[in-house]
């Protein structure tokens, strides 16, 4: 419950700080997406919720010990840990077809704001559960972790989930911006992830770190803000909660 309070939290400030600082002029704090894209989360939730539950509680082996007892260095270890393995299942998204089709639920979207993290399909809300599952329940002993250890962890990719896609102008090429783009993902870096014809330029799969695109080379960001998001028009799916679930094509 802790973060999803923190997601609901970083969400309604990103949301609030786009409509005075945007990246794309839009009326209004909330839009039509932003509305489905908060029923499509509340719904793939409360679907998938029990799955993970159930998961979490029989998927505990705790194979290895972590060869360390300060809290910090488990912190930055286990930080790590979930950052790239985030990173590459969000390659594999893109790269397997098989994984494309429900991941181009979360691109579906001509317009992307704090919310729009919450817009996936339960298929990948589940792949994504099962990082700390895997992580921490079958590969790492996590009994003597500091009580704050895990939850601080996932809770960074929480606040960089709602920062990176939301509508917030955000300069790199100011003194400020420079500094974080250098390794820290951001609005303008991710929202070269969600440009329309991402098969032509697909990359910045990042969650929290930039050094992964960087290391093995997807980074695609440009200087100036892409102008066209979402899917081409006949990958396009219906923009409706039930619709994304079953995958449904906008046009025939």
């Amino acid at each position: 419950m802790l973060s999803v309070l923190l997601h609901g939290v970083a969400m309604g400030v990103f949301l609030l700080a786009a409509y005075f600082f945007p990246r794309r002029k839009v009326s209004g704090v909330v839009q039509r997406d932003t509305l489905i894209n908060i029923a499509t989360g509340l719904g793939v939730f409360v679907l998938a919720k029990p799955v993970v539950m159930l998961l979490h509680h029989y998927l505990q082996f705790s194979l290895f010990e972590l060869p360390t007892e300060s809290s910090v260095l488990q912190f930055f270890i286990c930080f790590l840990l979930i950052d790239f393995c985030r990173y590459c299942l969000h390659f594999i998204h893109h790269r397997v077809e098989f994984f494309w089709q429900f991941h181009a639920v979360h691109h579906s979207s001509e317009y992307i704001d704090a919310t729009s993290g919450l817009r996936m399909h339960v298929f990948d809300f589940l792949q994504l559960s099962m990082i700390p599952i895997t992580l921490f329940g079958i590969i790492l002993n996590t009994e003597n972790f500091a009580e704050w250890v895990l939850p601080a962890a996932l809770g960074i990719g929480v606040f960089f989930d709602a920062f990176q896609h939301s509508n917030l102008r955000f300069r790199v090429d100011s003194p400020f911006g420079k500094m974080w783009h250098m390794l820290l993902n951001n609005p303008h870096f991710h929202v070269w992830h969600h440009i329309r014809h991402g098969d032509e330029r697909d990359g910045n799969y990042g969650n929290t770190l930039l050094i992964w695109d960087r290391i093995f080379g997807t980074e695609v960001t440009e200087a100036d803000v892409p102008t066209e998001l979402g899917l081409k028009d006949y990958k396009a799916l219906k923009n409706h909660p039930i619709s994304l679930q079953l995958l449904r094509k906008r046009r025939a």
